[in-house]
């Protein structure tokens, strides 16, 4: 702040010190010395985004391992086998492919669930060379851009259902017994337990799928009951039993066994307005 200067004439001044000196009043107690208050620290900057460290033809796996350190995860692309074509051994090792054309250029989508966004990536270069020691450079990024997370479109119609219910048990019969309350409240992206199996043998990793994408929920609220639907649509007719377990005031773990299957899972979150299906976490056994 600015402060404006002020002067005072000589001759007030000396006039001043002519007058006689008026009796001293008596003088009052001093004022205790005011608690020195504690300096204001300065807000935090906001952190980068990771994405402010990236530079054209940097390595692709430079660019892979910051946006998984940063908390990204690969968005899965179902149809990358039949985009990029014969073995297409790329969608395995790298999940978040969408396609690869026959002169190197692949485009590549991550999505970070918590921040509500997605990358995309193109690079250029031949791809089984992403990880090869001293020759990552030769699998180089070209660009890079960042979106929103699209919601799950609501219905086919364009109407968008409302909330079933606040209360779990409630929401989950809905779910699981009308397909346009569970498209609608699937979450943008889902997280999912993978099974990926190379050379080295079966290890599980974490993707995400696109919510419009995901159908891996396979439970029907039918006649008063749960009941497994397998993989071509039919329905059992013995009722299922489901076991909901409540991980604090937001999620609901619900799981199930069938048979001899294993890995059949799924993780619901409170989002403020209702329940989403949000994770998929276990693997389906080999």
């Amino acid at each position: 702040m600015r402060f404006r200067t002020i002067w005072i004439p000589t001759l007030i001044l000396l006039a001043a010190a002519c007058k006689p000196t008026a009796p001293a009043a008596e003088a009052a107690p001093a004022a205790p010395p005011a608690a020195a208050q504690p300096a204001t620290p300065p807000a935090e900057a906001a952190a980068p985004a990771v994405e402010s460290a990236f530079a054209v033809d940097m390595a692709y796996a430079d660019l892979r391992k910051r946006l998984i350190d940063a908390g990204w995860l690969p968005l899965r692309d179902p149809m990358c086998w039949e985009n990029v074509g014969g073995e297409a051994r790329v969608c395995g090792e790298l999940p978040e492919v969408e396609s690869c054309s026959g002169d190197g250029r692949c485009v590549m989508h991550f999505a970070n669930a918590d921040q509500g966004k997605r990358m995309r990536v193109t690079t250029y270069g031949p791809a089984e060379r992403w990880n090869v020691p001293g020759e990552e450079a030769a699998f180089a990024v070209k660009s890079w851009d960042v979106s929103a997370l699209e919601p799950v479109a609501k219905s086919i119609e364009g109407t968008a259902p409302a909330c079933p219910s606040r209360d779990f048990d409630a929401f989950l019969k809905a779910f699981a017994a009308d397909p346009r309350i569970e498209r609608a409240f699937t979450a943008p992206a889902v997280k999912v337990a993978e099974l990926y199996s190379d050379d080295t043998g079966d290890r599980t990793r974490m993707v995400y799928v696109a919510g419009a994408a995901y159908d891996d929920f396979n439970v029907d609220y039918v006649d008063n009951a749960y009941r497994f639907v397998d993989g071509e649509g039919k329905v059992d007719t013995t009722p299922l039993k489901l076991d909901i377990a409540r991980e604090g005031d937001a999620v609901r773990a619900v799981s199930y066994r069938y048979g001899m299957s294993e890995g059949n899972s799924y993780r619901f979150e409170d989002k403020g307005d209702c329940w989403y299906l949000a994770q998929d976490p276990e693997a389906p056994a080999p």
